[in-house]
């Protein structure tokens, strides 16, 4: 067995009972599937016949779910509304391994939810027609609340995971409470962030996606590796945090790290993906873990490039398992040369 093969399967035993600290927009994900009956009447529209109905955590809720599937031990900081909605998201977490106690419900906000339509004949696989989003509400004002939710949980945690779709609960009024109630030298941060990367300081790493990267560089990057080794390594720069990880879809991913190590990553498995949604938490929560439990940052990257390989090839919000990261590990004939030079 190689050293890598060894250091990375004894990195998955770490990652188990690892506490991390989540403050998150919980969402629930909800998909509808039905068969195809026939053309209304109406209008040129399908009528599906409905086959079932699913319930998954979503958004930040899905980087919590991913976390406990691994092995880790998640303490859950983020708000529901007063609704059903919201009770059966809680409930999810809590079945799941996380504690829910620092999630508030909020009279006046609605727990969001993502609805996915799929439809498909009875023999063929089901594909997404439309999505209906809804829910949200006002941004958190009572600043001094939410730090101390966070401060009094967060020497409860060897880090804390910010996983941040932009429904209000981290804004630039929250951040700097919620980085100084959570942050200490031994207490590393890390941030899943769709739109407000800009907003944060002195991470451990970071999780942009290419177009999130291109964001924060103000101009395209394209195909040329060149210029995405230097955008990264610029992003991680102005975040002032020790690592970047770009996730590049179908090209895997860019590590940008401090020390000047700039390494790119290639897909893991192939490139024929099932279902992108929500890969983004997988490999964040898996991220986050690997290097809680003590792994260097080339091979926090590569678990968590396994684990975003794994995901995109299984239906609707998934997650990743310790054994299939195993076996992974055990399996791929490039685990010595995948980490290449950015």
């Amino acid at each position: 067995m190689s050293d890598t093969r060894a250091a990375l399967l004894a990195a998955v035993d770490r990652m188990q009972g690892v506490r991390v600290l989540v403050v998150a927009d919980l969402v629930l994900d909800v998909f509808e599937y039905g068969r195809i009956g026939r053309i209304s009447r109406e209008a040129p529209v399908l009528i599906l016949d409905h086959v079932r109905t699913d319930r998954l955590p979503g958004g930040g809720a899905n980087a919590v779910n991913n976390l406990c599937a691994l092995g880790g031990r998640p303490i859950v900081i983020g708000r529901v509304g007063a609704d059903e909605a919201g009770d059966r998201l809680r409930d999810l977490l809590s079945a799941a391994g996380a504690d829910v106690g620092g999630v508030v419900r909020e009279t006046g906000y609605a727990t969001p939810q993502k609805r996915r339509i799929l439809a498909g004949s009875a023999h063929s696989v089901k594909q997404q027609i439309v999505r209906v989003d809804q829910g949200g509400g006002p941004p958190v004002l009572d600043v001094a609340a939410l730090a101390g939710r966070v401060r009094e949980r967060a020497g409860q945690a060897a880090g804390t995971l910010v996983s941040d779709y932009s429904f209000g609960l981290v804004h630039s009024g929250t951040v700097a409470a919620i980085h100084e109630a959570a942050g200490a030298p031994d207490r590393p941060l890390f941030v899943d962030s769709r739109r407000q990367l800009r907003l944060f300081r002195g991470l451990a790493a970071a999780t942009p996606n290419l177009q999130e990267a291109e964001a924060v560089a103000e101009g395209p990057i394209e195909d040329d590796p060149a210029r995405l080794a230097a955008a990264s390594e610029a992003l991680r720069r102005s975040l002032e945090a020790r690592a970047v990880v770009v996730t590049l879809g179908s090209q895997g991913m860019l590590l940008a790290a401090e020390g000047g190590v700039v390494a790119h990553i290639p897909v893991y498995g192939t490139d024929e993906v099932a279902d992108v949604t929500g890969a983004g938490d997988t490999v964040i929560a898996t991220l986050t873990l690997a290097v809680l439990s003590g792994c260097g940052w080339r091979e926090a990257a590569l678990l968590a490039n396994y684990a975003g390989g794994i995901v995109v090839m299984k239906r609707g919000t998934a997650t990743v398992l310790p054994e299939e990261l195993r076996q992974a590990v055990r399996t791929d004939p490039q685990i010595d040369t995948r980490v290449r030079p950015g």
